[in-house]
């Protein structure tokens, strides 16, 4: 009976030592204000401006410009998303 309950007491010490499983990768991302975005454009800087609100919001009023990929369905359209520009999602 000690045997058995040793080496549970084992494999739990072993797997709670274990390294932790490869989460997403780090994404360099940063919080800007609506007055830093529109510097960005003003200086004609590469950005791409995607909008993560459902069409008919995003048909109310966007930026002019951006590209419409409700958040739901962000993971699905990474093809989408350009991998060269800076990014602002709002």
């Amino acid at each position: 009976m000690r045997r058995p309950l040793a080496l549970l007491l084992l494999a739990s010490a072993v797997a709670w030592a274990a390294p932790a499983p490869a989460d997403d990768p780090e994404v360099p991302e940063k919080y800007i204000s609506v007055d830093e975005a529109k510097a960005l454009v003003d200086k004609r800087q590469a950005v791409v401006f995607i909008d993560v609100r459902e069409k008919p919001q995003y048909d109310d009023l966007h930026i002019k410009g951006a590209r419409n990929i409700p958040l739901d369905s962000l993971r699905g359209r990474l093809h989408d998303v350009p991998r060269k520009d800076l990014l602002v999602l709002y």
